[in-house]
């Protein structure tokens, strides 16, 4: 459901707006707007003195921010917030920053010298196993830069033609997409080698810095001790960005707080209005909330809190708080994909919580196929973080499972046919693979339910605002009742009697529709008609799931080793659970989305956001 919401004006004198924006922010439940008082009152103008302050906040905040960022980058442990004077806090920040950001600098340069080494050294280790302990004068080096593989194998083919297997050619790829490749050859061909090289444009690479100067032969002992240094820095970098969170991680952590804090106060005062005197703020507050808020302001004291009639606002402002049961509070995620409903209008999230797994459970109907998702929604729940996504999921896909399982006993499946096989399962309700008009029955069955269900609430909900749209959808609904009350009977499975008592109604109600929606009313219903056929995807894509299980039971038998008809059985049931995880969702939410939410839903809120405390996660309480 959308929570109820109150618009507040407070009104105290100008001294105090600093003081009652401190306690608003400590109640942190009034979303705080734009000010539209009686004539008289301007927009609050922040002193000289506030904006030099502001200036200078915002300047400190960056360089604690900064310094933070740092520390972290430099993996240094955390540290909780602690006592902070703003002053010194700001001094600390400045040094902290600045030291931080050098730190980081070399941190990056060691990293980076690091991976420059580590991508020559399997080349120098080839080298030093392939010269070994003989004469190495005997022996030319070449360390090569090749632009591709394929400038790689052009480079051996000519090798292999000019000295045949008198040579050693290893790469190793760089980080730029190019390769770096070590030569070995006998010095009496150096000169020709020369030529080729320098007829396929290879060019000779550079040593990493900290190898200039020193020759092929004698890298890789130079570059192992080198790594050893850079590991060694590495160590007392992080070291010393250790002692700097420990010193003054606490106080940058509070600074951090504080300084979100002021700024988002001061914003907050820039929208109150104010004369010479008194001052004035507005905004939004959940109506259970109303109490609390004025108990709060109570004590700052000399303060007037009044709740605007209606009439003086548009519901359309008013912020959207959605608040349900905790059996339907996660499909509350569903319906975070789309805009937030306008307040006044309706809160889509209970009717997709009952139907969503619903129809999912229609697709789905496997007992084996829904204890999967089940086994699913128990891990998720078990290892995922309490309040998080995981967790939300889990009872989603804890619904889903149910109605699974639900209908597998109904259509008698278990894996398809297998439980028919072993256990001898049968259908209590119909078998899917038989009855297929009828499972198509029930699929569009659910779509007028669906539908009528969303047009009802549209009428309901317009009844007080739009008394002619109320009518016409409720209308709509009675017409799409009609309709399918008439072609039972044109099926006989109704009296056929009822046939022109019904096909009367409609040529009644037609006219009323479109007198009360306008011209487009017959376009409207002839959209809400193929909406209803769309609900046939339902037979569709539970078709194919109960017949690929079929498939998959019958591999055992298919192939001459019993054990081989199992695996590809398996990998066949994998695949098909695989797409019933994501395909059904897809649809069932689409059949939402578009056929149920186009009765009914009327996007356009704006999301509830109160002054608050910051924190480092967010602005919560």
């Amino acid at each position: 459901m959308i929570v109820e919401m109150r618009r507040i004006r407070v009104l105290g004198p100008r001294a105090a707006l600093h003081q009652t924006v401190e306690a608003l922010q400590d109640a942190s439940v009034l979303h705080v707007v734009d000010a539209s008082c009686a004539s008289g009152l301007r927009r609050h103008l922040a002193e000289p003195g506030e904006r030099r302050r502001r200036r200078d906040v915002t300047a400190v905040l960056a360089r604690v921010e900064a310094a933070l960022a740092n520390l972290a980058s430099l993996e240094a442990p955390a540290a909780a917030p602690s006592q902070m004077r703003e002053g010194h806090a700001a001094r600390v920040a400045a040094r902290v920053a600045a030291e931080t950001t050098r730190l980081v600098a070399r941190r990056q340069a060691l990293i980076e010298e690091r991976d420059a080494l580590q991508i020559y050294e399997p080349l120098f280790d080839d080298l030093e196993r392939l010269l070994g302990s003989g004469d190495r004068r005997r022996f030319s080096t070449y360390l090569l830069t090749v632009r591709s593989a394929t400038a790689l194998e052009m480079l051996r083919s000519s090798l292999v033609a000019a000295l045949g297997t008198e040579h050693e050619l290893r790469s190793r790829p760089l980080a730029t997409g190019e390769l770096a490749a070590l030569l070995l050859i006998s010095t009496s061909r150096a000169d020709e080698i020369d030529q080729l090289l320098a007829s396929a444009r290879v060019e000779r690479a550079s040593l990493p810095p900290a190898l200039a100067g020193v020759s092929l032969e004698h890298a890789l002992p130079r570059m192992r001790a080198r790594l050893v240094e850079l590991d060694r820095e590495r160590v007392i970098l992080r070291e010393r960005a250790a002692t700097l969170a420990r010193d003054h991680g606490g106080e940058l952590g509070a600074a951090c707080i504080h300084f979100h804090d002021w700024l988002l106060a001061a914003d907050a005062a820039g929208h109150a209005a104010e004369s010479t005197r008194a001052f004035a703020i507005e905004g939004w507050v959940p109506a259970r909330e109303t109490a609390r808020l004025e108990a709060k302001l109570a004590t700052v004291g000399a303060l007037s809190v009044e709740t605007l009639e209606e009439t003086e606002w548009r519901r359309e402002d008013a912020p959207v708080v959605l608040e349900n049961p905790r059996l339907f509070a996660p499909f509350e995620a569903l319906i975070s994909l789309l805009p937030l409903p306008r307040y006044g209008s309706v809160d889509p999230t209970p009717f997709v919580a009952v139907f969503f797994p619903l129809l999912f459970g229609v697709v789905v109907g496997d007992v084996g196929y829904g204890g999967l998702m089940a086994a699913i929604a128990i891990a998720l729940a078990v290892f995922g973080k309490r309040g998080g996504a995981a967790r939300k999921i889990a009872k989603i896909a804890g619904a889903v499972a149910v109605y699974a399982i639900a209908f597998g006993v109904l259509y008698g499946e278990l894996f398809g046919d297998l439980g028919e096989r072993l256990f001898g399962m049968h259908a209590l309700w119909f078998d899917r693979r038989e009855a297929v008009l009828g499972f198509l029955a029930l699929a569009v069955s659910l779509g007028v339910v669906h539908l009528v269900i969303g047009l009802v609430v549209a009428s309901a909900n317009r009844w007080r605002r739009h008394r002619r749209e109320a009518l016409g959808r409720g209308l709509t609904a009675l017409m799409l009742v009609l309709i399918v009350l008439a072609l039972l009977a044109v099926f006989e499975w109704l009296p056929g009697g009822l046939l022109t008592p019904i096909a009367i109604a409609l040529l009644v109600a037609f006219p009323l529709v479109v007198i009360l929606e306008g011209a487009t009313a017959l376009f409207d219903l002839m959209t809400i008609v193929g909406h209803v056929l769309s609900y046939a995807r339902v037979m569709a894509l539970g078709t194919a799931s109960v017949m690929l299980a079929v498939v998959a039971n019958q591999m055992i038998g298919a192939f001459g080793s019993v054990a081989i008809g199992i695996a590809f059985a398996l990998l066949f049931h994998l695949v098909n659970f695989a797409i019933t995880l994501f395909s059904p969702t897809i649809h069932v939410m689409r059949l939402h989305y578009v056929e149920f939410f186009g009765t009914f839903f009327e996007p356009g809120g704006g999301p509830y956001q109160p002054l608050r405390h910051w924190t480092p996660q967010g602005v919560t309480s």
